[in-house]
C-alpha cells in the first residue's frame, strides 16, 4: 500500500512538474510574439511617416473599402490589387484628421495616376481624386477654411483649393499653379524619400 502511495505521489509529482514546464513554456512563447510584435510597430513607426502607421485605423479603412467604396469591384480584383496607404492629417484646422488613401497598384492607376481618396474621420468621402500622382503636398495657406494641396500633373504644379464641400477631383483639368515648387513649409505626403507610407491589405 506504502509502495502504491509512493508510486502515485511520484506520479504527481512528474505529472505537475511537466504541466508547470508546459505553462511557462507557453508563457514564454507568448511573451515572445508580444515582444515580437511590439519591436515591429516600433520598426513601422521608424521606417514610415508615423502618420501613416494605424492597424486600428488600417482596419476600419479595409472594411469600407470591402463593404462599401469597392464592394461591386472586390469579386474582379486580384489579390496583387488589394493593397493602400493612407496617411492622416487635420486639413481645416478642427483638431480631427482627415485621411488620404492612396491607391497604386494597376487596377486603380492609368497612364494619367492613380486614385486618392480623401475621408472625414467618420470614413466618409470628402473627395475622390482620379489620374493624381504622388507625392502630394498639403501647404501652409488656407482657403475657405482649408489647406491648399498641390500636385504634380504632367510636369507641372496643380493647385487644388477646397470649395464646396471638396476639392477638385481631377488635377489634369486645372491651370497650372501659379509657382513651380512647393513651399518648404508644406508637408510632404506619400513620398518614398520624406514621408514613406506603409502598406496594407484589403
Amino acid at each position: 500500500m506504502k509502495r502504491i502511495l509512493v508510486f502515485v505521489i511520484i506520479i504527481a509529482v512528474v505529472f505537475l512538474s511537466i504541466s508547470c514546464k508546459k505553462n511557462k513554456d507557453i508563457s514564454k512563447e507568448n511573451a515572445k510574439k508580444q515582444s515580437q510584435q511590439e519591436n515591429q510597430e516600433i520598426s513601422d513607426k521608424e521606417d514610415y511617416a508615423r502618420q501613416s502607421v494605424d492597424d486600428n485605423l488600417a482596419k476600419n479603412i479595409k472594411n469600407f473599402l470591402v463593404n462599401d467604396y469597392l464592394k461591386s469591384d472586390i469579386s474582379f480584383m486580384d489579390k496583387s490589387d488589394r493593397k493602400f496607404q493612407f496617411y492622416k492629417i487635420d486639413l481645416n484646422g478642427d483638431g480631427e484628421d482627415e485621411i488620404f488613401v492612396r491607391f497604386f497598384t494597376p487596377y486603380f492607376c492609368g497612364t494619367g495616376g492613380c486614385t486618392f481618396l480623401l475621408l472625414d474621420k467618420n470614413l466618409k468621402i470628402i473627395t475622390d481624386f482620379t489620374v493624381t500622382r504622388a507625392p502630394i503636398f498639403v501647404e501652409t495657406t488656407i482657403v475657405n477654411g482649408w489647406s491648399i494641396l498641390l500636385v504634380k500633373d504632367h510636369g507641372v504644379f496643380k493647385e487644388l483649393k477646397y470649395e464646396n464641400g471638396t476639392y477638385p477631383s481631377n488635377p489634369s483639368m486645372l491651370p497650372k499653379a501659379p509657382y513651380d515648387a512647393p513651399s518648404g513649409h508644406a508637408v510632404i505626403m506619400f513620398d518614398e524619400y520624406f514621408s514613406k507610407a506603409k502598406t496594407y491589405e484589403f
